[in-house]
């Protein structure tokens, strides 16, 4: 506690001297570094105010620190009996900090603080959250109620799962970690599902390639993507696979396309598809497509397919003759939630891609409750259709159905553009089709993808970047893994 308290005040310790410091502090051991905080943060010559909200501390840790508190140097209020002198602390504050809840936090904020959190965030102070902004689930990111938004939140010796799980995420403001004590062995022993990687955690992926190779080493995807007026997405899907090292792409699509993309994508290899008068597709067309998956080391399904007979009827026998692994993306999502049951068909790894609009419709939900209960909503999923996850947005989740979640850590706003999933599916496929597993191929691709927007928005601007910029930005960002 000493530690942790001490930790948070020294963020603050260059600006401390001469400012209005509002600590609020709840009854529990988040109090108690809150308490630690302010002793700190006095010493320094700051003017701290502590406000209990809840009354005097009830942890004999808490209780502790609490009797250090100097009464000369440091005021201290109680929200209950005093209301309006701690809003008017509040009102000149320069920092609040939210000690108040920590990550054992459950349940709903009471009522009987809306008033105080509306005149910290009125305030114009700068509010810092200790380890978790009070309000948020740690260990789901949920918000079920009214949250604090910090600025900043301090977390202590790690990152905890709402610091990168919506709704939570967006109520952290920046996340600094600072150790406090806790042995590295015991952070490395302790067991739980998620997990992360770090550009470092790259050089798994990039291996050398050896001399005496051809295109055959380096694996064939079968791209079943693209209709009329959708052809973009196919093509981004299919420039993200090549970036991404696959050694062939095969784009199997409706023959009316061929002159389009041809023109503007000259290596990939075509398989053209033709429709019978009831819109599905003909029968030399399935022989011909059951024979290319045959070649095929991973499919892709989905990008631009839209939702029609011949889209229908494509879903349904790539997934009962498919061969090799199966990455399912944008209307393959669509259709599948009309009929769930078609994954009972699949007898390969399967990887979903869906976004929260998509991921509604398969859980016949709206996104906005998708969003409340992303890592709930991905785990159970993966686990009751054994397929991989791929839940996209801010802090996207990857949930295998084994139990193992990725969170992910790279990413920004200006990826929000349409397309940006269609490169992600692109990447996805191309690593498995070049033979890595495809729960890693979703996680490395994921991360790379996010990776790659970040490049282009310090180059090119979150506003003004593409997600055709994000394919141009991957072997830039390859060769430096490659050296």
């Amino acid at each position: 506690m000493e530690n942790a308290g001490e930790a948070a005040a020294l963020l603050l310790r260059d600006r401390a001297s001469g400012a209005q410091v509002v600590i609020l502090c709840g009854k529990g051991n988040n109090g108690g570094d809150g308490f630690v905080a302010a002793r700190h943060l006095a010493d320094w010559g700051a003017q701290v105010c502590v406000v209990l909200i809840q009354g005097e501390p009830e942890t004999e840790l808490a209780r502790s620190v609490f009797r250090k508190i100097d009464a000369q140097k440091i005021l201290v209020l109680d929200w209950v009996k005093e209301p309006e002198a701690v809003k008017t602390q509040v009102y000149a504050a320069d920092f609040v900090l939210d000690a108040m809840y920590g990550i054992g936090f459950r349940g709903s904020l009471p009522e009987t603080l809306f008033p105080l959190l509306d005149a910290a965030e009125t305030s114009g102070a700068y509010l810092l959250a200790l380890d978790l902004p009070s309000g948020v689930s740690c260990d789901t990111g949920e918000v079920p109620g009214r949250c604090v938004r910090a600025a900043e939140t301090v977390s202590f010796t790690a990152l905890k799962p709402a610091h990168l799980i919506q709704p939570g995420r967006s109520h952290c403001g920046k996340v600094t970690v600072v150790s406090v004590g806790i042995s590295e062995q015991l952070i490395a022993e302790a067991e739980t599902p998620l997990f992360g990687i770090e550009e470092k955690d790259l050089a798994l992926l990039f291996q050398r390639r050896e001399q005496n190779t051809n295109k055959g080493s380096y694996g064939t995807l079968l791209s079943v993507c693209g209709s009329t007026g959708m052809a973009g997405a196919a093509m981004l899907a299919a420039r993200a696979a090549l970036r991404s090292g696959v050694g062939l792409v095969n784009m199997a699509l409706p023959g009316e396309l061929y002159p389009v993309v041809a023109g503007a994508l000259p290596e990939p290899v075509y398989t053209l598809l033709e429709r019978t008068h009831g819109g599905v597709i003909s029968e030399d067309s399935a022989a011909l497509l059951n024979r290319e998956m045959l070649g095929a080391s991973a499919v892709l399904l989905g990008c631009g397919l839209g939702t029609s007979a011949l889209a229908r009827s494509l879903l349904r026998r790539v997934a009962a003759c498919s061969s090799v692994p199966l990455v399912i993306d944008a209307d393959g999502i669509n259709l599948l939630a009309e009929n769930i049951d078609i994954l009972k068909t699949v007898r390969v790894p399967v990887v979903l891609t869906p976004h929260p609009g998509e991921m509604a419709r398969l859980l016949h939900t709206t996104a906005e409750r998708v969003q409340e209960r992303r890592l709930d909503y991905a785990g159970r999923f993966a686990r009751e259709h054994g397929v991989t996850l791929v839940l996209k947005g801010s802090g996207t989740i990857v949930a295998a159905s084994d139990g193992r979640v990725f969170v992910n850590t790279t990413g920004n706003p200006g990826m929000a553009k349409g397309g940006s999933g269609d490169v992600l599916a692109g990447m996805i496929a191309s690593l498995a089709a070049q033979g890595i597993a495809p729960y890693w191929a979703a996680v490395f691709g994921v991360f790379l993808h996010g990776l790659a927007g970040d490049r282009c928005a310090k180059r090119l601007s979150q506003r003004g970047m593409l997600p055709s910029d994000l394919i141009e930005e991957l072997p830039l960002l390859f060769s430096e893994f490659e050296q």
